[in-house]
């Protein structure tokens, strides 16, 4: 074999699917064999440019790439156009026999504007849905989604009363749940299959005690016996709350707070409950390492613990205070990690 274009299509179709597809359609333009497997991808992703100017082109390329892609062949769906805030109706680009076919959609518009067909809640083969920003989809009459499993809805216009009801009432087997913290006074549904509840909140200063009080008793209204893993985001703060709880009702909260205190009792999830800690944005304050020496302290069943920072400066202290914190759990893996903004 002298050349990629000698392996089998199924094969080159695998390697093709991890490929953006600007760069498949650009391979196409060079080769017979691209050009005949290019509308047999299953998985199409398209990113917008950041510049305005080139708008138009990506608008164009989008379109003439979704309406010659063959129906059948994809699966995979990932649509970004939050960089150059588009306005856009995809509608009469994607035919029903795609959706119908789609397996995972996401699409992020940003402060766009992009407008979905109401198919797409009647598409019986959906496992992963994640629609983010300036979205808008009519809901049909009948919502229907059997294999849905992961579903993330974030500053959707079309979540206002009713119509978040009406889509979690339709999937049976949701396992994962991501929503603003605003949709959560709508919600009144049982979940039996539900395991990951994402909250995403836009405090500045993370969830406080009685926001989290608050989310507890929803939660409580909600009915979601399988609940494992529970998750409080605050996308402009460095607090991220995320526990694993064996049911509902034996959750207890804890959080920190700017000036902490520790509580006159330990919570049980600490200390029979609590697995995995997820500490990002770091920044060292005396607050914030007594909260996490608490953690280490107290957690006899943690068995990862993971402080992540933005600072490399900060980075060797860090080290240096959490690696000698004691720990109650002998099997506890402290992991540090600098992650730089981009």
């Amino acid at each position: 074999m002298r050349n990629i274009s000698e392996l089998p299509d199924e094969l080159l179709l695998r390697i093709l699917s991890f490929v953006p597809t600007k760069d498949i359609v650009a391979a196409s333009l060079v080769s017979k064999v691209w050009r005949s497997l290019r509308t047999k991808v299953s998985r199409l992703t398209y990113e917008a440019p950041y510049y305005p100017d080139k708008a138009t082109g990506f608008l164009r390329f989008l379109k003439e790439s979704l309406l010659s892609h063959q129906p059948h062949a994809l699966e995979t769906l990932y649509i970004d156009v939050k960089q150059c805030s588009l306005g856009v109706d995809i509608r009469p680009w994607i035919k029903t026999n795609v959706i119908c076919n789609l397996r995972e959609l996401e699409v992020d518009a940003g402060g766009g504007y992009l407008r979905l067909p109401s198919l797409l809640f009647t598409c019986k083969k959906l496992v992963v849905l994640k629609l983010k920003g300036r979205i808008q989809v009519k809901l049909p009459s009948t919502v229907c989604l059997p294999s849905l499993k992961t579903l993330h809805l974030l500053r959707l216009t079309l979540l206002k009363d009713k119509p978040i009801h009406k889509i979690l009432s339709n999937c049976p087997l949701l396992y994962d749940l991501r929503l603003e913290h605003d949709v959560m006074s709508k919600l009144h549904i049982a979940m039996p299959s539900l395991q990951r509840f994402t909250i995403v909140t836009e405090s500045v200063f993370g969830p406080s005690s009685n926001e989290l009080d608050r989310y507890l008793r929803r939660l409580e209204e909600i009915s979601a016996p399988s609940l494992k893993y529970l998750s409080i985001q605050a996308l402009m703060s460095s607090i991220y709350v995320r526990v694993r709880i064996k049911s509902p009702s034996n959750f207890e909260k804890f959080t920190p707070g700017d000036c902490w205190k520790p509580p006159s009792s330990v919570p049980t999830c600490l200390l029979s409950t609590l697995q995995t800690l997820e500490w990002r944005e770091y920044t060292g304050t005396c607050a914030e390492k007594e909260v996490v020496s608490y953690l280490l302290k107290h957690a006899l069943c943690l068995k990862t613990a993971k402080i992540i920072t933005e600072s490399c400066a900060l980075f060797k202290k860090m080290k240096k205070d959490l690696l000698s914190m004691p720990r109650g759990s002998t099997t506890c893996r402290l992991v540090l990690k600098i992650v730089l903004k981009q």
